[in-house]
């Protein structure tokens, strides 16, 4: 069961692998492969050594059969010895590697060298640990042995508790909820297959190389090794190798999955078909109704002229009427056109402050009575296309009033926050308005979509503030209570 449970943990991170192509997977899967080759290093140690319980070989091996095949499986004690060295050492190092890699300590992040120093220790110690060099050394002066077994798990548990303090301290310091959702998914998949790893890790490669000699070294092993383990060894051994291998699956398993079905080819191109059809039909229909409305205004302004005497105040309104429609259908046509075309961005470092004060700028014009709360959190300089990012930044205000105005709220309000997390600046543009189902949310993204009347809204806007960030090398994410309000969420990449 328990390798089960670890090449589940393994296929899951080569999943990872595929999905997202980065140094992050490549150390998650090295971390993974790494524990699975201890355990079966370990599992054949046990197998050739034998004297253990019953209750043992059930949970490492299912039965007696399959370790009477691991028992006699061709293996010299060499390559078996080596083969747990291998995965007892790489483990803490691919472990710290990940901490440091998602810390954001400044004397972390901006000195790089830290993850070559690391790899230091572990190096000499599989040098050590070289079969022909280890014998030649402890079979001169015993006396080592104890010495490597001891050097070994001091370094070990320093790099294993150094990872785990990153790593809370990361966790702590993030204050975004969502940010803190995602990288507690893979802290606890951290933290869960370190716990596998604890179980196992005492088992010193020397035990194996001196098979058939007895040290006080070899007391350094736990419950898994006794003949007759106590009923609390032996839950814990299989409580904390399920529960820790389980947590891990599903935690990694959830933090590398996207979704499955915007990664089907059929689906997505069955949801461009259905974009470009509504977006026709939209567009025809809005089309439609503006002209039938000036085709009306100009049959009254006939009947007008038709009348003895001429209403100029009546002629007045019809052209003001005309004028409107027809400044409505040039907007609607003119935000289509920047949507789709295709623009230059130049991205080059400005002021928060500017961003923020032309974007509200234009909010006000449209809604002049409306304030905003606005709350910079220290974000002074950005990477950005000042003019592209203050009109999609305009997008989302507007986006957010209309829905707090929907709700008609006495206490209705819209919020701007921007703040650094992590690798990012994050603009935030928040409301308390009507919000949106799970549904919705899946399609505010896609051109033409709109929940809102079809003649007013094209539903280009998110289209475009979309591709704005992705130009800015940026991503979005929506959080949408039904109800209760929305939160659009800009991430750029932080500028340092």
């Amino acid at each position: 069961m328990l390798i089960i449970l670890t090449l589940s943990l393994v296929i899951t991170s080569i999943l990872m692998i595929f999905r997202k192509k980065n140094q992050e997977s490549i150390l998650l899967l090295g971390l993974c492969i790494s524990l699975m080759i201890e355990i079966v290093g370990v599992m054949l140690f046990i197998a050739k050594k034998g004297g253990v319980s019953q209750e043992v070989v059930q949970f490492l091996y299912f039965s007696k059969t399959v370790q009477n095949q691991m028992q006699y499986f061709l293996i010299t004690l060499n390559q078996l010895g080596y083969m747990i060295a291998i995965g007892r050492i790489l483990f803490p190092l691919f472990l710290l590697e990940i901490a440091l890699q998602y810390s954001m300590i400044p004397i972390i992040r901006k000195n790089r060298f830290w993850q070559k120093i690391i790899v230091i220790i572990p190096m000499i110690s599989l040098i050590i640990y070289w079969p022909f060099i280890y014998r030649g050394i402890v079979d001169r002066w015993e006396g080592f042995q104890r010495v490597f077994a001891n050097i070994n798990i001091a370094w070990i548990n320093v790099y294993l508790w150094a990872a785990i303090i990153i790593l809370l301290i990361e966790f702590f310091s993030i204050t975004m909820k969502f940010c803190k959702r995602q990288f507690v998914q893979i802290m606890v998949f951290l933290i869960a297959i370190t716990g596998i790893y604890i179980l196992y890790y005492r088992q010193d490669p020397g035990q194996v190389y001196r098979f058939y000699s007895y040290s006080n070294v070899w007391n350094n092993g736990i419950g898994y090794l006794q003949i007759d383990p106590s009923l609390f060894s032996y839950v814990v051994l299989v409580v904390v190798n399920v529960i820790s291998a389980i947590l891990g699956f599903f935690s990694l398993f959830r933090y590398t999955r996207g979704t499955y079905e915007a990664n089907m080819e059929d689906v997505v191109m069955e949801r461009k078909f259905d974009t470009v059809r509504i977006g026709v039909s939209m567009f025809v229909h809005s089309m439609k109704n503006q002209l039938l409305s000036t085709r009306i205004i100009y049959k009254r302004i006939d009947q007008l002229y038709e009348q003895p005497e001429l209403d100029t105040v009546k002629l007045k309104e019809y052209i003001d009427s005309l004028k409107d429609v027809n400044d409505s259908m040039l907007t609607r046509i003119e935000e289509l056109y920047r949507s789709v075309k295709s623009n230059s961005i130049s991205i080059v470092p400005v002021s928060m402050s500017d961003i923020i004060e032309n974007a509200l700028k234009r909010f006000h014009e449209k809604y002049p009575d409306h304030p905003v709360e606005v709350h910079n959190d220290g974000v002074s300089t950005i990477l950005a296309d000042k003019t592209h990012l203050c009109e999609a930044l305009y997008n989302l205000l507007i986006n957010a009033q209309e829905a707090v105005l929907m709700t008609e709220r006495a206490d209705g309000k819209v919020c701007l926050n921007c703040k650094n997390e992590r690798l990012y600046t994050v603009i935030e543009v928040k409301d308390n308005g009507m919000g949106m189902s799970k549904s919705q949310t899946k399609k505010i993204f896609d051109p033409f979509y709109s929940s809102k009347n079809s003649n007013f809204n094209w539903g280009m806007g998110l289209y475009y503030v979309r591709e704005v960030v992705k130009s800015h090398l940026g991503s979005m994410r929506v959080e949408s209570d039904q109800g209760k309000g929305s939160s659009f969420y800009i991430l750029l990449p932080k500028y340092q």
